[in-house]
């Protein structure tokens, strides 16, 4: 299954993922946009407008295509573009930035033809000048500086993500990695190993793995996971609800070599007890 993005410049749709908590449950997320819906739209006269004017364009793409579409309209500041087909359906889920709603047909019909052969260079040419023109639409966010910090006490995390990169990736993942920052309170009952966040194009993983008992394997297992939200991006369900891991992630991600025993570590309630005992750093 392939991803395709068109960005300015090269990243993900604005929404974050997180690696398993300690509890096994799914971590929770912000609810998610409605398909069709323009996200940057707020008043209700201006929300009904987009509204129409997603359904219209979803319409058209439908019509040009012939294919089972799933559309999304968004305020990305990065992503301008995104295509994936699920595997089971063939449905293709598409996310376009509130700009399209506007498009002429021309660019209308390169959509078109961009969703049913993403590496035609025609149609990628007109799609990457029409964004050009349009760059005053896409919304700035204030930028803030992070400071990236891999080498723990223990653990190297710049050395555990070239491995998987080039092990996993062929090499592609562009996402950076730092530890995160320590709590400011002592964790009681569960833990997040780690977060990929697409508006930082961030993946954090938590200090509290950085300890000596902490088995390399499991911690480039979390590499893994966070490098993978970055490499598959995000599916939404038939309801339009956004699914965090599903079962094209579940599956990819059952394929890594050592899923199992990374699993198992992470099951064993000692395991977890002796984690949430860290020491302050």
């Amino acid at each position: 299954m392939e991803n395709h993005q068109l960005e300015l410049p090269l990243g993900l749709s604005d929404d974050t993922h997180a690696a398993p908590v300690s509890t096994a449950s799914e971590a929770l997320a912000p609810a998610p946009p409605l398909p069709c819906r323009a996200q940057a739209m707020t008043v209700p006269n201006e929300q009904n407008s987009a509204q129409k004017r997603a359904d219209a364009l979803h319409g058209a793409l439908t019509a040009d295509t012939g294919v089972d579409i799933r559309l999304r309209i968004t305020n990305n500041t990065s992503t301008m573009m995104s295509l994936r087909y699920e595997q089971a359906s063939g449905r293709a889920i598409v996310g376009l930035h509130h700009m399209f709603l506007d498009a002429p047909e021309p660019i209308r019909k390169a959509l078109g033809t961009w969703i049913q052969r993403p590496r035609t260079k025609s149609a990628g040419k007109k799609l990457e000048a029409f964004i050009a023109e349009r760059r005053h639409l896409i919304e700035t966010k204030t930028s803030r500086r992070i400071v990236l910090r891999t080498k723990g006490q223990f653990v190297d995390l710049s050395t555990l993500y070239d491995e998987v990169n080039g092990a996993e990736f062929d090499g592609t993942i562009e996402t950076p990695i730092t530890w995160g920052r320590m709590p400011t309170r002592r964790l009681r009952r569960s833990i997040r190993f780690g977060s990929f966040t697409p508006d930082d194009n961030l993946i954090r993983i938590h200090p509290y793995l950085d300890q000596a008992f902490v088995p390399l394997y499991f911690i480039r297992y979390i590499v893994f996971h966070e490098m993978l939200h970055a490499h598959m991006g995000i599916e939404e369900g038939p309801t339009g609800r956004r699914r965090i891991h599903p079962p094209a992630f579940r599956r990819r991600e059952e394929k890594y070599g050592d899923y199992e025993r990374a699993i198992a570590w992470m099951n064993n309630e000692a395991n977890l007890r002796r984690l949430l005992r860290a020491p302050r750093k």
